[in-house]
């Protein structure tokens, strides 16, 4: 018989639960690592993202180029999960990941090596484009696996939103500094010292998944030891809910809230956004990257206490999710139509991707937590390889379908019509939810959870 967890946590009840995964922590040091791992390599990236774009652009002038570029990067995801969907879980994750890594170092060393030496052509960067994604393809839901591997499932949702507030303060801070370099250089030396500090960023992060694997999976400790060795060590998160069968795989349907999260909801801000800066040409505007710090550093104080192991519950959640991207999007149509008043223009953009960004942060920590935990251990890379085509591997399509919108409608009413298909989206889903609502995922509550 299970006893209801308490509805509301005092402050006092936060910070003992915050020690308890604080002392869990320090005596499994992956999490750490992790992290570490994760802020090497993002500062590395980020020099990568802005130095790219410089180098085609000079290469050809064609901004048709940098978007074949950018394809050419995620689409080889959707091959791998159509192709290759089961290799994740006959391999260690962890192997896997290093391996991938390895291979990122040789690829920047040889775009810095051409572009120091002049010998870098369109054709070489669309070559090096499609070997980075294939193994892109296989390095992101390795990495995902890993995490859900190799760290205690009390410990995922804090560590997920952690992982996000880091990377979206490295985010916002690295590509101004990336930027500094490139601008400051003459030619296409400072693309090429960008892309060799990308290179040594990956090589750094090798040790560290090295240090991981050699601890083990935790998953796998736990299931061994399940009479009692591992209790001495774990969080008390109370009783389990009853878990899938044995073989049970994550419901497909969970996978098509994840695509229309991202072709509808969150992916295209990563097109209205440029193109409302190009068009206010206002340097007030960067301020906007402030405001979705702001908003994704609130998602994730709200994500980090738990997350529920029901999947409808989860659902529920994503779908609120998406009506409070239908309001921003609603407001920044609004503040964009010639009526508007023009003071209220950029307070509206500050308000509606704040709320954006923290709205995208919620919905990722929690989604992603809730998998981490709910998938089988032996078929946690199928099921990350699925992640991974519902989401990034996803976002050409969003990108694309953004662009044609605003070509032919218009920004303000591109948002607009933003608004009103994701409402319509989740009231389809609020038709499937009861469904789900009697069905339990493997895990337990951890600290805080609702």
């Amino acid at each position: 018989m299970s006893v209801p967890a308490p509805q509301r946590r005092f402050p006092c009840q936060r910070l003992r639960d915050a020690a308890r995964l604080w002392r869990l922590a320090r005596r499994d040091p992956r999490l750490g690592w992790l992290l570490l791992d994760n802020l090497i390599t993002t500062f590395g990236a980020s020099f990568t993202l802005i130095a790219l774009p410089f180098l085609v652009m000079r290469l050809t002038g064609h901004a048709l180029d940098l978007g074949l570029t950018a394809a050419l990067e995620a689409l080889p995801s959707l091959a791998f999960l159509f192709f290759f969907r089961g290799f994740l879980d006959r391999a260690d994750p962890a192997k896997v990941l290093w391996i991938c890594r390895a291979l990122y170092v040789v690829l920047n060393a040889v775009l810095a090596v051409a572009t120091w030496f002049g010998a870098m052509t369109i054709e070489l960067i669309y070559l090096l484009a499609l070997i980075g994604g294939l193994v892109w393809a296989v390095a992101y839901p390795a990495g995902r696996a890993c995490f859900g591997l190799y760290i205690r499932k009390g410990l995922l949702p804090a560590g997920n939103a952690v992982f996000a507030v880091a990377s979206s303060l490295a985010t916002m801070a690295l590509p101004m500094l990336a930027g500094g370099l490139i601008l400051a250089s003459d030619g296409e030396r400072g693309l090429a010292v960008a892309f060799a500090i990308d290179a040594v960023c990956v090589a750094l992060s090798l040790p560290l998944i090295a240090a991981v694997r050699r601890r083990g999976p935790v998953r796998k400790r736990e299931t061994a030891s399940e009479a009692g060795t591992h209790a001495a060590a774990a969080i008390d998160t109370g009783p389990d809910p009853a878990p899938l069968a044995a073989g049970a795989t994550i419901p497909r349907s969970y996978y098509a809230y994840l695509l229309a999260s991202t072709v509808l909801v969150f992916g295209p801000v990563q097109i209205l956004l440029p193109v409302l800066l190009v068009q206010r040409h206002d340097s007030r505007y960067l301020s906007i990257y402030i405001a979705q710090f702001a908003g994704i550093f609130i998602a994730a104080g709200l994500s980090a206490p738990g997350v529920p192991p029901a999947l409808a519950a989860v659902l529920r959640k994503i779908v609120l999710c998406w009506s409070v991207a239908a309001l921003a999007y609603g407001l920044l149509g609004w503040s964009a139509m010639s009526g508007a008043a023009a003071a209220a223009q950029l307070p509206a953009a500050l308000l509606a991707f704040g709320v954006l960004a923290g709205a995208s942060n919620y919905y990722g920590i929690q989604s992603l937590s809730w998998l981490q935990r709910s998938a089988d251990a032996h078929s946690m890379g199928r099921e990350m390889t699925w992640f991974s085509a519902a989401t990034m591997g996803a976002m050409p399509l969003a990108t694309l379908l953004t662009g044609a919108l605003i070509d032919r409608l218009h920004w303000a009413q591109t948002a607009q019509a933003l608004a009103a298909a994701i409402l319509a989206v989740a009231l389809l889903a609020l038709l499937h939810l009861p469904g789900l609502r009697q069905k339990k995922a493997p895990g337990t509550r951890v600290p805080g959870a609702v």
